[in-house]
């Protein structure tokens, strides 16, 4: 068991520059009632998108608040901060950012992190 935890932490570290190190962002937003529906479908394809046509797409995950059905989390990780730029060109990013800019979220932070200690899927 051990061993194991070795050889797979081996393959997590090792980053050289930022650059080269994986680029993650946590997003959480707050999404109004009305707007659930379309959320869901918008961010449906930017998952789906993101996950089997981007080669720099590591890890994308959309999460919902337990106790607030109305905030919800996003989970990205990007082989690099280029290939989270690369995401923004995308069309399913691109329908994303219209439904946020009409309005369809009432709030959201994001923070944004180079790894230290990734494991690489």
């Amino acid at each position: 068991m051990l061993r194991h935890a070795a050889s797979r932490l081996a393959r997590t570290r090792g980053f050289c520059t930022a650059a080269d190190r994986p680029y993650v962002m946590m997003v959480t937003v707050t999404v109004p009632d009305d707007r659930k529906a379309e959320f869901l479908k918008v961010l449906d394809s930017d998952v789906r998108g993101s996950r089997f046509e981007e080669d720099g797409c590591l890890r994308m995950d959309l999460l919902q608040d337990e106790a607030d059905e109305s905030k919800y989390y996003f989970y990205m990780a990007y082989k690099n901060k280029a290939a989270l730029d690369a995401h923004r060109d995308t069309e399913h990013y691109q329908a994303w950012s219209a439904f946020r800019a009409s309005g369809g979220i009432s709030s959201q932070v994001a923070s944004k992190a180079f790894a230290v200690d990734f494991q690489m899927p």
